[in-house]
């Protein structure tokens, strides 16, 4: 029964690596897009002038992290079902989801009609989530095994 599957892996996986996957994660792409590396690129495909006093609120950590809670979780869960079991496969699994998945969706997001530049937005971040995934994925297997 898959669900039963389902079940006895979300006992069997590491929490431990998923919440250290989380914020690896999480860190990886909010430095990303700061305005020492890729921020002010970025903010410029999305057309986004930064006013003078401009905060950012708890929203844009908030709504980030749970995301990369949710993709480490679905990674570490991938990783059991597809009995990953050296490095090499989990570098494998990681790009694959990372590049084909994580950046495929991230550039057909960026197409939409108030991006002034989709296809560096999508370079800036789907780059991000590529290297991010497969970063987490690393730790989350390493971490595991």
């Amino acid at each position: 029964n898959k669900q039963i599957i389902i079940m006895n892996i979300l006992i069997e996986i590491n929490w431990v690596a998923v919440l250290i996957g989380t914020m690896a994660y999480c860190a990886f792409c909010g430095i990303w897009h700061r305005q020492f590396v890729f921020g002010k690129k970025w903010e410029e495909a999305m057309g986004f002038h930064r006013p003078e006093n401009w905060k950012e609120t708890n929203i844009y950590y908030i709504v980030p992290l749970i995301a990369c809670f949710a993709t480490t979780l679905t990674m570490s869960i991938l990783l059991k079902l597809t009995n990953t079991a050296s490095f090499k496969e989990a570098l494998t699994v990681g790009l694959l989801s990372g590049f084909g998945i994580g950046m495929a969706i991230v550039f057909t997001t960026a197409v939409i009609p108030t991006m002034k530049r989709p296809l560096t937005f999508g370079a800036i971040t789907g780059t991000a989530q590529a290297l991010g995934i497969t970063l987490m994925t690393l730790i989350v297997y390493a971490i595991s095994n």
